[in-house]
C-alpha cells in the first residue's frame, strides 16, 4: 500500500527581480498538501498537464527527492526515514529514458540486474519473457544511442521489472513510442496488474486510464482537483468524454 500525507515539495525559480549576483530566485511549491491512498495490487494513474507536479510527486514516492514536508509510506516504511528500503520495494521508471548509450540492450539490462544482486540464472529468464513480450527481440545487441525513442522506452521499462518489484512507478511510459508500441506497453501494463503489483503511472493517454486503472487522480498546478475510481470520474459528467471532463477539470 501507498499512503501520502501532506506531501509537499518547494523549489526556487529565477525571477525578474535582479539582484547583485544575477536574478533573484523566489519560492514555488511544485507540489502542495497532497493526500491519498493507493490500496495494495491496486493501479492508479495520476493524470495533470505538463509542469503540475506529477513527475515530482512520483519522485518522491520513490525517495529521489526530499519532500519539503509530509511524507509518502510505502507499505508502511516513511520514505523520509528509510528511502533505502523503499527503493529497494519499488521498480521506477523516469520520463527521461536514464540508459548508457555506449551499452546495448542486452548489456544494459545485464548491468542493471547486476546492480540489484540478482543471479544470472533468474535475471536472463526474466528479462527474455519481457523482451518477448515487449517484441525487442530483433533489437537486444543494437547500442542504446542507435534505439527509437519507443524502443529506449522499452529497455527502461525492462530495466524497471528486471529486479521484480513489490511497487513499479511508470513516468510517462508510452511517451514517444508509436501506436503499436503503446499497445505492447499497455498489455504489460495490465499483465503487471493480473500480478498483483501495486502499479502507479502517469500519462497523457486518457484510453489507457480508462482501460487499466482502478484509481484515478487529477493534478492541477501542484494540488489534487480529483480522487476517485473511473465510475466516479465519469459521473462528473456522464454526456461527455474522459478527455472532456479532464480538459475541463485542469482548464484554467
Amino acid at each position: 500500500m501507498i499512503e501520502i500525507k501532506n506531501l509537499s515539495k518547494e523549489f526556487k525559480a529565477p525571477s525578474d527581480e535582479k539582484g547583485l549576483f544575477g536574478k533573484k530566485k523566489k519560492p514555488f511549491w511544485a507540489v502542495k498538501n497532497f493526500d491519498f491512498k493507493i490500496e495494495k495490487g491496486k493501479v492508479a494513474s495520476i493524470l495533470g498537464p505538463n509542469g503540475c507536479g506529477k513527475t515530482t510527486t512520483l519522485r518522491m514516492i520513490a525517495g529521489m527527492l526530499t519532500p519539503t514536508r509530509g511524507t509518502a509510506f510505502v507499505d508502511g516504511i516513511d520514505v523520509r526515514k528509510d528511502k533505502h528500503s523503499v527503493k529497494a520495494k519499488i521498480g521506477y521508471m523516469t520520463n527521461n529514458t536514464s540508459l548508457y548509450d555506449r551499452l546495448n540492450v542486452i548489456e544494459t539490462i545485464k548491468f542493471f540486474a547486476e546492480l540489484n544482486q540478482i543471479p544470472k540464472d533468474v535475471y536472463e529468464s526474466r528479462a527474455n519473457r519481457l523482451f518477448k513480450q515487449l517484441d525487442m527481440e530483433d533489437y537486444l545487441t543494437k547500442r542504446i544511442a542507435d534505439l527509437s525513442t519507443g524502443m529506449k522506452q522499452k529497455t527502461s521499462i525492462v530495466r524497471t521489472l528486471i529486479h521484480n518489484p513489490d511497487i513499479v512507478i511508470l513516468d510517462e511510459p508510452t511517451t514517444g513510442v508509436d501506436v503499436t508500441g503503446q499497445s505492447v506497453i499497455v498489455d504489460l501494463i495490465k499483465t503487471i496488474k493480473e500480478s498483483g503489483k501495486t502499479l502507479i503511472f502517469s500519462t497523457h493517454q486518457l484510453n489507457e486510464v480508462r482501460d487499466i486503472a482502478d484509481h484515478i487522480i487529477v493534478m492541477k498546478s501542484g494540488e489534487k482537483v480529483f480522487d476517485g475510481n473511473n465510475i466516479e470520474f465519469q459521473n462528473l459528467d456522464p454526456n461527455k468524454s474522459f478527455t472532456e471532463i479532464f480538459m475541463e477539470m485542469v482548464d484554467d
